[in-house]
C-alpha cells in the first residue's frame, strides 16, 4: 500500500521518523549502492554526506532515493525521490525531492 506525500510536506512528515535515512544510489556496472545517512532540510533542499563511489556515480546519473524505514512508531516507510543539485568536494550532496511516497507492504488482511 503507497500514499502520496505532497513534496511541500516534506519536512513535516521527515519529523516522525529517525533521524537517519539511506541513500541509494544507481550504478550501471551492478547493484544500488546504499548508504546510511543523516538528511538535513534547508527550505526545499536536503544535504547529506556520500562517499567518493556514490558521488562519483551521482555525475553520469544525477538521481537518488532516500528512504526512511518504518519505526516502532511510524508504520509505512517514507520513499524520496530526488534530483541532484550539487556534490560538494568533501563528499556534501544537495538534493531537491521530486517525488515521495509513504509505503507499506499489502497484507493478505487487504
Amino acid at each position: 500500500m503507497s500514499m502520496k506525500v505532497p513534496v511541500e510536506l516534506l519536512p513535516e512528515v521527515v519529523r516522525r521518523y529517525d533521524q537517519s535515512a539511506y541513500a541509494v544510489v544507481s550504478d550501471p556496472a551492478g547493484p544500488p549502492r546504499v548508504t546510511h545517512v543523516v538528511p538535513t532540510f534547508n527550505g526545499e533542499t536536503l544535504t547529506f554526506g556520500l562517499g567518493r563511489t556514490s558521488c562519483a556515480l551521482l555525475e553520469d546519473n544525477p538521481h537518488l532515493c532516500v528512504l526512511w524505514p518504518a519505526t516502532h512508531a511510524e508504520t509505512m516507510s517514507l520513499i524520496v525521490d530526488a534530483d541532484v543539485l550539487g556534490v560538494a568536494a568533501d563528499g556534501t550532496v544537495t538534493v531537491r525531492a521530486a517525488a515521495a511516497v509513504r509505503h507499506r507492504p499489502a497484507h493478505d488482511d487487504g
